[in-house]
C-alpha cells in the first residue's frame, strides 16, 4: 500500500519520467514512408518518373523477345537431342496398338504369336526388352521370350489390366526383366467388346537414353553435354553418363520433383560443382515420364540467361542519383532542423522538461523564428505547471488532513458512546448503542485508509473488509462465544462511494450474526465470507452461517442472518440500494445465506464525482485502497 510519506507529487513524476521515456522511443522511430525525406524524394521522383519509365518498357520488351527466343532455341535443341527416345516411344505406342487388334485371333495360335513378338524385339535391336500379352487372369501365355509367366503375384498388375485405355507408366523395377523401364499397355477386346486382356511392351531406360541423334556423327558437338530421364517421384532414372555423380551435373537448388506435372521449361542455374549450366526440361510422358537436358551456359550465346547488366539498369542509377541529390539537399537546409525541433517537441510532450537545446544553426529564418517561439512557450507551461503543482500538494494535503480529522471525530464519537455503553442499564441499549459504534468504527476505518494514500480515489477490499471483521469479532467474542471466518476476498479497488455502503452492510451483518449467536457454547460458529469478481464486470458477496450449530438438535438456539423488518433490515436494504445492487437473502444447505450483487464501478468515476458532493448519498464518499487495524477510540 502506498503511505503518506510517499507523496502524490512523487507519484506523479514517475508516471511523468515514464510517460517521457515512452516519447522518446516513439519519436525516435519515425516510420520511414511518413517521414519529411521520403515524401521530398517521392516528389522528386514523380518528376522524373516519366522518362524512367519509357526506358523501362523499351528494354522490358527487347528483354521478352529475347528470352522467348532463348528459351525456345534451348527447348528446341533438347526436344532434337531427345528425337530417338520420343520416335520409341511413338513406335511402341503403335506396337502395342497393332498387337492388340490382332490379338484376339493370334492369342488362339500360340507359337505364332511367340514368333511375331520375338521378331519385333530383334528388328528394333534390343530397344524393348518384352513384348507380351497378359490375359485377364493374370497370366501370360505369348510373350517375346518364348516363356509363360504368372502375374498373379504382382501386386500393381490390377492398376495395368483395369484401364480401357491404353496406358503408359514408369516400373521402377520390371518384374521380368528386373530393370527400370517405360512400359506401354493397350487393352485388347473381342468382337463382341468382352476385354481379353492387354498387350504390353517394356522399353529399358538405359536403351531409351542411350539412342544417338539420327546426326550424331555430323554433329557431335550439338549434344547436351548429359541427358537425365526422371519420374513422377523425382528420382532419376537413367542418365547418359551413368548414375554416378549425376549430382554435379543438375541444378543444385531445385529438385528434379519441382519440375514434376509442369510444362517444358529452361533455365540457368548453378550446379553442385559450381558450374552455369543451361537446363531444359521436356515432359516424355506428362505426369509419369520426364528428360532434362544440361547445356554449356557459354554456348548458348544468350545474354538474358547468362546473367548480364541489362541495359534498362543505367536509367534506372541515373533516375536514383537525381533523388540521391533531391535528398541530400533537402536534409541540409530542411530536414536536421525539422528533426531537432521534432526531438524536443515530442520529449516535452511526453513529460519530459529537461529542455533539450535546439540545434538550429544555419537554418533559413522562418525556421528559426519557429524555434524562438517554441522556446517561448516551453517557457510559460513550465512556468504554469510550477504553480498548478503547489497547488495541487496543497489541495491533496488539506484532504489528507480532512480525512484524518473526520477519521478522529467518528473514533472520538465511537469513545463517547463506550462510555455511554457502560452506563447503560437495558440489555436493548447496550446493544443498540454497540451497534451504532460498530457502524461508526467501520467509517473510521475507512477514512483512515483515505489519508494513509496518495491517490485519494480508490480502497483495497482485501485489506479493508478483514479489518472490520476483525474489529467486529473482536467486540463480540466472549468465553461463551466463539467465532471462526472462512473470509475470500478478491483485490478488488472500490470507489469510496462503493466502499462505505459495502463496509456498513458487511458489519451490519455481522452485527446481526452476533446478535443471534448463542450466549454459551462449547462449539465454534463458523462463518463464511466471499467477495468475488464475476466475468460480467459486477461483484458478489456472499455471508453465510448455520442454521443450527455442530451439536444435538435441540440443545442451542439457532443462528440466522435473517432480521426483523426493524432497523437493520431498512439499513441493508439502503445501502444495496445504494450500491444499485440486487439483496438474496434465505435458508439453504443448513446455512443462512446473505447474497448481495453490484457493478463494479471505474475507478474514474471517483474523480469526476469529487468535484461535487452528492446529496443523495445517504452516507459520506470514501476511497478504496487498503486497510489497517482500527486506533482504539
Amino acid at each position: 500500500m502506498t503511505t503518506g510519506a510517499q507523496s502524490a507529487k512523487e507519484v506523479r513524476d514517475k508516471e511523468r519520467s515514464a510517460k517521457a521515456e515512452s516519447a522518446k522511443g516513439q519519436g525516435d522511430k519515425v516510420p520511414l514512408l511518413a517521414g519529411l525525406s521520403f515524401r521530398l524524394m517521392l516528389a522528386m521522383g514523380l518528376a522524373l518518373l516519366p522518362l524512367a519509365l519509357l526506358t523501362y518498357i523499351q528494354t522490358v520488351q527487347t528483354e521478352k523477345v529475347a528470352e522467348g527466343r532463348a528459351r525456345a532455341a534451348i527447348l528446341g535443341d533438347t526436344v532434337t537431342a531427345i528425337g530417338p527416345q520420343i520416335a520409341s516411344i511413338l513406335r511402341a505406342q503403335s506396337i502395342a496398338a497393332s498387337l492388340a487388334s490382332a490379338m484376339p485371333v493370334l492369342r488362339l495360335d500360340r507359337e505364332s504369336c511367340i514368333d511375331i513378338m520375338a521378331d519385333l524385339v530383334a528388328q528394333y535391336g534390343g530397344v524393348y526388352s518384352l513384348i507380351a500379352f497378359t490375359e485377364m487372369d493374370r497370366q501370360i501365355n505369348c510373350a517375346s521370350t518364348g516363356q509363360t509367366y504368372d502375374m498373379r503375384d504382382i501386386p500393381y498388375i490390377d492398376s495395368w489390366l483395369l484401364p480401357d485405355v491404353p496406358v503408359m507408366r514408369v516400373n521402377r523395377e520390371g518384374p521380368i526383366s528386373n530393370q527400370s523401364i517405360l512400359g506401354f499397355a493397350h487393352p485388347v477386346f473381342d468382337a463382341a467388346g468382352k476385354k481379353l486382356g492387354i498387350v504390353t511392351v517394356s522399353a529399358p531406360h538405359k536403351e531409351l537414353n542411350a539412342s544417338p541423334p539420327a546426326n550424331a556423327a555430323s554433329s557431335a558437338e550439338s549434344l547436351p553435354l548429359s541427358l537425365v530421364t526422371f519420374g513422377a517421384d523425382g528420382e532419376p532414372l537413367t542418365a547418359s553418363g551413368g548414375l554416378d555423380g549425376l549430382e554435379a551435373l543438375l541444378p543444385m537448388d531445385r529438385p528434379l520433383s519441382s519440375f514434376v506435372d509442369l510444362p517444358g521449361q529452361s533455365f540457368v542455374a548453378q550446379t553442385a560443382g559450381g558450374e552455369a549450366r543451361a537446363f531444359a526440361v521436356v515432359p516424355l510422358a506428362p505426369g509419369s515420364l520426364y528428360v532434362m537436358g544440361s547445356w554449356p551456359a557459354d554456348r548458348l550465346d544468350r545474354e538474358l540467361l547468362q546473367l548480364r547488366v541489362p541495359a534498362f539498369v543505367f536509367p534506372l542509377l541515373m533516375w536514383a542519383a537525381s533523388l540521391l541529390v533531391a535528398w541530400l539537399a533537402a536534409e541540409k537546409q530542411v530536414i536536421r532542423h525539422v528533426k531537432s525541433l521534432r526531438e524536443s517537441i515530442v520529449a516535452f510532450a511526453g513529460g519530459n522538461r529537461k529542455l533539450r537545446p535546439l540545434r538550429l544553426e544555419g537554418a533559413a529564418v522562418e525556421l528559426l523564428d519557429v524555434g524562438e517561439a517554441y522556446e517561448k512557450m516551453t517557457s510559460a507551461v513550465l512556468h504554469d505547471e510550477a504553480e498548478l503543482e503547489n497547488m495541487l500538494h496543497q489541495k491533496e494535503v488539506l484532504l489528507r488532513e480532512v480525512h484524518h480529522r473526520v477519521k478522529n471525530n467518528l473514533q472520538l464519537i465511537a469513545s463517547i458512546l463506550n462510555m455511554q455503553l457502560r452506563s447503560a442499564q437495558s440489555t436493548e441499549t447496550k446493544d443498540a448503542m454497540r451497534r451504532v459504534q460498530d457502524r461508526v468504527l467501520s467509517l473510521a476505518t475507512v477514512h483512515r485508509e483515505l489519508y494513509q494514500t496518495s491517490g485519494l480515489t480508490d480502497v483495497r477490499a482485501d485489506e479493508l473488509f478483514p479489518q472490520i471483521i476483525g474489529h467486529i469479532l473482536r467486540i463480540g467474542s466472549a468465553p461463551g462465544r466463539r467465532f471462526d471466518v472462512d473470509s475470500q476476498i478478491d483485490d478488488l479497488r472500490l470507489t469510496p462511494d462503493q466502499a462505505v455502503p459495502l463496509a456498513l452492510f458487511l458489519t451490519e451483518g455481522m452485527a446481526n450474526i452476533l446478535k443471534h449467536a448463542p450466549r454459551r457454547s462449547k462449539y465454534v460458529t463458523m462463518v463464511r465470507l466471499s467477495l468475488r469478481r464475476m466475468e460480467d464486470g459486477f461483484v458478489e458477496l456472499n455471508l453465510s452461517n448455520p442454521i443450527t450449530p455442530d451439536a444435538p438438535p435441540g440443545t442451542e438456539r439457532p443462528i440466522t442472518l435473517l432480521t426483523s423488518d426493524g432497523f437493520g433490515s431498512q439499513l441493508l436494504m439502503a445501502f444495496a440500494r445504494q450500491l444499485d445492487g440486487t439483496l438474496e437473502r434465505g435458508a439453504e444447505d443448513s446455512e443462512y445465506h446473505l447474497h448481495l450483487r453490484f457493478p463494479l464501478r471505474a475507478l474514474s468515476s471517483a474523480e469526476e464525482r469529487s468535484a461535487g458532493a452528492r446529496t443523495e448519498n445517504p452516507v459520506p464518499d470514501i476511497g478504496p485502497e487498503a486497510v489497517t487495524d482500527h486506533d482504539a477510540p
